[in-house]
């Protein structure tokens, strides 16, 4: 949680991919497929480009005794990369071979919703990470030198 002194970079920052993949998941509810598949390429490049300005701009600076050092959240990174790949191919997956009848679309959207758990999950606890430890252990100038621009809905 930000104080007044520790502006909520990395909050805003999430809620945004957040509210991204959100959108994305209840076009799987409505078994909109082609929909949620846009949506989640958008989120995924936003992620990406999250991750990079992370991994580039901000890991760097990890001070020496951090709650957690810089490489924890770099492999962090690496697993949220290769989650959101694996879940995208089941997307897909489901695309190639479009549900036929009722019941081959509700289990397709379980499929999908099933296999977004794992992804939402790891984003959940990296998330909860960054915020209680890089948020106040980064310098503030160097937050919103990074993040700071970045406040109009963009990465």
């Amino acid at each position: 949680m930000a104080t007044t002194d520790s502006p909520a970079y990395f909050e805003q920052q999430h809620e945004r991919l957040d509210a991204q993949l959100q959108a994305h998941l209840l076009d799987v509810v409505g078994a909109d497929f082609g929909t949620a598949l846009t949506r989640l390429q958008a989120w995924r490049a936003d992620l990406a480009q999250h991750i990079a300005i992370e991994n580039t701009r901000l890991l760097p600076h990890v001070p020496e005794g951090a709650r957690w050092a810089a490489h924890v959240y770099l492999l962090e990174h690496e697993r949220i990369a290769l989650l959101a790949d694996e879940y995208e191919q089941r997307v897909r997956a489901v695309i190639a071979r479009p549900p036929q009848g009722e019941l081959a679309r509700r289990r397709a959207v379980l499929l999908l919703l099933d296999g977004a758990h794992a992804l939402r999950h790891v984003l959940e606890h990296h998330h909860e990470r960054e915020h209680q430890a890089l948020a106040h252990e980064l310098p503030l100038a160097l937050q919103a030198a990074v993040w700071g621009g970045l406040q109009d809905g963009s990465t």
